[in-house]
């Protein structure tokens, strides 16, 4: 990846705690802590690093257990990232429920979002987001900014209606893309004021979580799980060098600045699922566009090693 894929824009959203709490109405997510896991995490992380210029890492793992919970084990969930293209899992999620909405198939805005998903595409990103608020970028002038900033809320009142925020921020689009190669305009006043989009591994895990358990329905599961669906090793996948041949990977990644994350779910061979959300200082700001991204992947090797069995 390189500098096009700098995330685009989400919004302000809802209350997921680190186990899962959930609004009003909403059943938490079956995820509980567990030592065995919480040590695997533990372990892993500490043999990787440092790791180069990666000497901060922080990560959420939750692993399926038989009974249908989810096994947590996490360091430094909370932690606040700029999460660059991860943020875009949660436009997938808005596009969906945004074409369910107007009562189109849960793909009606594929053009957009298979490239979002699929290659990270920043402009591509830009137009899901224009779609979804029905608030494109405009100038300053006369502009009714509090109307405009209503609408671009979509997503965040959406994940805040599930549960799904826990004290991120999803905002603004990520640059160029489809208005501009900076924020200008209402965009730019939009991220003066409100800050730069953020995440951190616990709320990224749950997100990833409520996708695959069909939290926002089975069409739009099996849909943005198909998007997500990559080879382990490919241009998009950054840990999937960690995991063993043969496993199904579904994930999204994300890079700008020092950032070097990414959220996925793992189906390994031997039949444990997992979902790893990582946020890294792992990409060299000074470098090349094209430099190498996969240092997590040795993490991901070790951690692997280190999950216990659900058969246990």
């Amino acid at each position: 990846m390189h500098w096009r894929t700098i995330a685009a824009n989400l919004a302000i959203a809802g209350t997921l705690a680190c186990h899962g709490s959930a609004s009003a109405g909403e059943a938490p997510l079956p995820v509980r802590d567990d030592a065995r896991v919480q040590a695997a995490v533990e372990e892993a992380r500490a043999q990787f690093l440092p790791a180069g210029r990666l000497d901060r890492l922080d990560v959420t793992v939750l692993l399926a257990a038989k009974d249908g919970n989810w096994l947590r084990g996490s360091v430094g969930g909370h932690t606040a990232w700029y999460p660059a293209s991860c943020v875009k899992l949660g436009f997938a999620i808005a596009a969906v429920h945004w074409c369910e909405a107007q009562g189109r198939p849960a793909d009606c805005l594929d053009a957009h979002v298979a490239p979002m998903l699929q290659v990270s595409d920043n402009v591509e990103t830009g137009f899901v987001v224009d779609a979804v608020t029905g608030a494109p970028n405009a100038l300053t002038d006369g502009a009714e900014y509090e109307a405009w900033f209503a609408k671009r809320l979509y997503t965040e009142n959406l994940l805040e209606a599930r549960g799904l925020l826990d004290g991120q921020r999803f905002i603004n689009k990520t640059y160029p893309t489809n208005s501009g190669e900076e924020p200008a305009g209402l965009e730019a006043l939009a991220r003066e004021r409100h800050g730069r989009n953020a995440m951190h591994a616990d709320g990224a895990a749950n997100l990833m979580l409520a996708v695959v358990s069909g939290r926002f329905g089975a069409p739009a599961a099996d849909y943005i799980r198909a998007r997500l669906s990559r080879p382990p090793v490919s241009r998009h996948s950054f840990m999937g060098g960690g995991f063993p041949e043969g496993t199904h990977y579904e994930s999204k990644v994300g890079d700008a600045y020092d950032t070097l994350a990414e959220i996925v779910h793992a189906e390994l061979p031997d039949g444990r699922r997992v979902i790893v959300a990582a946020f890294s200082n792992g990409r060299d700001p000074d470098g090349p566009d094209d430099q190498d991204l996969t240092s997590l992947a040795a993490f991901a090797r070790l951690l692997v090693e280190r999950l216990p069995s659900t058969d246990d």
